[in-house]
């Protein structure tokens, strides 16, 4: 298997990655300041075909967003000027949509709570595998992509699922799965934030309206049925996933998922 390289050959060039996807049309934004992390953004656009921007500060990275209007922004949440969960809540603030991914040295199981909190859609600590971060980003663009698809004011549609908001019902593999009230609710306020970690306070709020120390273990009790009824193979696709210390998240993943393969790592 091809290895990744880190650093300049001995000619002075990097070596791009390996195309691993067909090439796409997708925008991507990076705002970082560390100018390997920028050139290792730029050749795994050019490989995989996106067109990419690049921004050294927060300010500059505020711009481009609004601007640029991009499918993902790959975000340091350590700036020189402005803090990445500064700048993530003012995108948010400001109605950008765009999936946004944190990037860190910062290791602070606090830094990926509040990073999700203010809407970021997903969080990779440095030092990561190259291979992780491609993985990463064409994973999140297929999502963004199938998540504007057949998705209506009435219907919420994923592999394998359908949520007919209209008729109260849920299918499975075409067949009909039987839930209560309490869990349609769960599995809507879920399902409308795919690919996002809703905490456990917010989950509560959107399903029971308001905040109530028993309905912690209320909310664990239904997830658990939820689960056992819409996933109920081990090896079978996976929708709702815990994320330590965050909430849960939404996200369809396929049974029996291949490992990522093991390459060098990038760190800061």
């Amino acid at each position: 298997m091809q290895t990744i390289a880190l650093s300049p050959t001995d000619s002075g060039e990097w070596e791009p990655p390996p195309p691993t996807l067909p090439a796409g049309s997708a925008k991507l934004l990076i705002v970082d300041d560390d100018p390997a992390m920028l050139q290792l953004v730029q050749l795994i656009a050019a490989e995989n075909g996106y067109s990419v921007e690049v921004a050294a500060s927060g300010a500059l990275g505020l711009r481009l967003a609004i601007e640029e209007e991009p499918d993902l922004i790959l975000l340091d949440l350590v700036l020189p000027d402005i803090s990445g969960v500064e700048v993530c809540r003012r995108l948010r603030a400001a109605g950008v949509t765009s999936t946004v991914m944190m990037i860190s040295c910062l290791h602070d199981a606090e830094d990926i709570v509040v990073g999700l909190e203010v809407g970021a859609d997903d969080y990779l600590r440095k030092p990561f595998e190259v291979r992780e971060l491609l993985a990463r980003i064409n994973a999140r663009l297929r999502r963004a992509r199938f998540a504007h698809q057949d998705q209506s004011q009435d219907r919420l549609t994923f592999p394998g699922l359908v949520i007919d908001l209209a008729r109260h019902e849920v299918r499975k593999e075409e067949r009909t799965v039987s839930l209560t009230p309490t869990e349609f609710g769960i599995l809507t306020a879920l399902a409308r934030n795919a690919g996002r970690v809703i905490s456990r306070p917010q989950l509560i709020a959107d399903v029971w309206r308001r905040r109530e120390p028993y309905q912690v273990h209320s909310l664990d009790a239904h997830l658990y049925r939820l689960r056992r009824k819409i996933q109920p193979r081990p090896d079978g696709p996976h929708y709702i996933h815990v994320v330590i210390g965050a909430g849960y998240r939404f996200e369809y993943q396929p049974g029996r998922a291949q490992l990522v393969p093991q390459h060098p790592q990038l760190a800061r």
